[in-house]
């Protein structure tokens, strides 16, 4: 299955904030094992794609903007 097959519901400012507070967007440590970095950047990733598909979903007018 190619990923352009594939849509996603409707997604929601909230959540990708809420996630965005528990997987926030910061540099790794100097003591951070190479494992976590990675695995840090995998979870960043999937808060960035979300974020990118909601702001597509606006363009298309598939959500609208919410107010906060």
């Amino acid at each position: 299955m190619n990923q352009e097959d594939i849509v996603l519901p409707a997604l929601s400012q909230e959540l990708i904030n809420k996630l965005d507070k528990l997987f926030p967007d910061k540099c790794p440590l100097l003591t951070d094992a190479d494992r976590d970095i990675w695995y840090k950047v995998g979870q960043r990733s999937v808060i960035n794609y979300l974020q990118q598909t909601y702001d597509d979903q606006l363009q298309d007018n598939i959500v609208t903007k919410q107010v906060e």
